[in-house]
């Protein structure tokens, strides 16, 4: 689909931007948490582009073609000084106060910084609340002054500048992406990304991550020479920035995980804590860009599983933000199923112990069952002291824990499978009668 552009320049820089198509298929292709319904790219399509110019900031301008008046925002951001910062300072702060401002809570001198593009969002009421800016010049400008000055031409910068060009549009294209207002959600209370440095600095990555594998995979092999370069200027543009944005490389590399991982950010940002703030220090620490998998989907009700500090889960709802009691015991989990129920594990030497617990945290099947499948028609199999049996959606025995035999698998339209002392297979009906005798080697219900 392709994106909204409005040119401010009124076509001054037609080497990089020529009104030809520019779709966001690449990057709207993320599907932000499990709502169907929205058609990423139309969202995308919705927030639109303005191509400006330095000279133009804190300007309002009619934006020719929209009936309305744009302000330019200023281009130029607030940034700690020397591109690092200590995550484990950050982490203990977010115990006390956060209300102190940014620089003295980092403790670490401020400098300013040049932008190529931004990403804004204002209030609802905003006639349009969400909007990206590019500055048109500085990219001209970067170009010009950082093409290799040996081997360049014309022909060379005007192509690293369109490059360039593209990777600031999808950059900021990301950040819209990640906004979790756009999709019908909001951050934590105590999330402030915008007052919040290494918020800032690890939302630049993912947000790099993005537009690299937008802009560079794609099969080069009849890209020209000058395209080839233009590439490469883009990366050795992307490693020559500060933190957080040169991250964005890393991550990049490790792409095969870039979608889980971008989803984990937004379950970050809707579910802030303590125990969060320490998880995002050991991925800053340690670039686990592709080992932290501590955020996990649960089921179609939208709730989520949060492994904390102490290796313990815990369940939230999504769409209330608040933590579900009871589950903080248990060392592994399921998906809830139509009955409201949720298998658990608690791992004990020598071995596992089952049950289910309903949706206010209650174990409805207690925790002691070496081993118990789904329900089908409100029953299930369950072994117990070495034995089979079946018990109801209140742990009713159903069945008597004694059938005789080495395996009982679960039931599948009213059968189940089971397997003699002597290796033979047969099957069972839900009151425990065997209807298929053991005589077979293996059978599929």
């Amino acid at each position: 689909m392709k994106q909204k552009i409005f040119d401010l320049t009124r076509g001054k820089y037609p080497s990089i931007y020529d009104n030809t198509y520019i779709g966001n298929e690449e990057v709207a292709r993320r599907r932000m948490f499990f709502d169907e319904e929205y058609d990423t790219e139309s969202l995308l399509s919705n927030v639109p582009v303005f191509l400006v110019e330095s000279s133009m900031a804190n300007e309002y301008i009619n934006v020719p073609g929209c009936e309305c008046i744009i302000r330019v925002p200023s281009d130029k951001t607030i940034s700690v000084a020397n591109g690092d910062f200590d995550i484990d300072e950050w982490v203990n702060s977010k115990e006390g106060s956060c209300d102190k401002p940014i620089k003295e809570r980092i403790g670490r001198s401020m400098s300013i910084v040049d932008l190529l593009g931004v990403y804004v969002y204002s209030n609802v009421n905003d006639l349009i609340p969400r909007r990206i800016f590019i500055w048109m010049d500085k990219i001209m400008e970067y170009a010009e002054n950082n093409t290799n000055k040996r081997n360049s031409s014309k022909q060379q910068v005007e192509c690293n500048a369109k490059e360039l060009f593209y990777l600031v549009l999808y950059h900021e294209l990301a950040h819209a992406l990640m906004d979790v207002g756009l999709y019908g959600k909001v951050p934590a209370p105590n999330f402030s990304y915008a007052n919040d440095y290494p918020y800032r600095f690890i939302e630049e990555a993912y947000a790099n991550a993005i537009a690299l594998e937008a802009l560079l995979s794609q099969n080069t092999t009849f890209f020209t020479s000058f395209q080839k370069a233009a590439q490469q200027f883009v990366v050795d543009f992307v490693e020559s920035q500060g933190a957080g944005y040169r991250e964005g490389w890393d991550i990049y590399e490790e792409r095969h995980s870039l979608d889980g991982l971008i989803i984990q950010w937004m379950y970050v940002k809707l579910l802030f804590n303590y125990d969060i703030a320490c998880l995002l220090s050991e991925f800053w620490k340690y670039k686990r860009f592709h080992y932290i998998n501590y955020f996990e989907s649960v089921g179609r009700k939208g709730w989520l599983v949060i492994q904390d500090r102490y290796k313990k889960w815990c369940m939230t709802d999504l769409s209330t933000a608040k933590p579900v009691n009871g589950f903080k015991k248990y060392d592994s989990f399921w998906s809830f199923d139509e009955y409201g129920l949720c298998m658990v594990r608690l791992d004990q030497h020598p071995g596992y112990l089952y049950g289910y617990v309903n949706e206010q945290g209650v174990e409805q099947i207690p925790i002691e069952y070496e081993h118990i499948y789904s329900f089908e028609d409100g029953i299930t199999i369950a072994k117990r002291d070495g034995r089979y049996g079946a018990v109801d959606l209140e742990n009713n025995i159903v069945i008597p824990f004694g059938l005789p035999y080495a395996e009982v698998r679960g039931f599948r339209n009213g059968r189940a499978a089971v397997k003699d002392h002597h290796g033979k297979w047969g099957v069972i009906d839900t009151k425990g009668n065997l209807i298929v005798p053991c005589t077979s080697d293996g059978i599929v219900l």
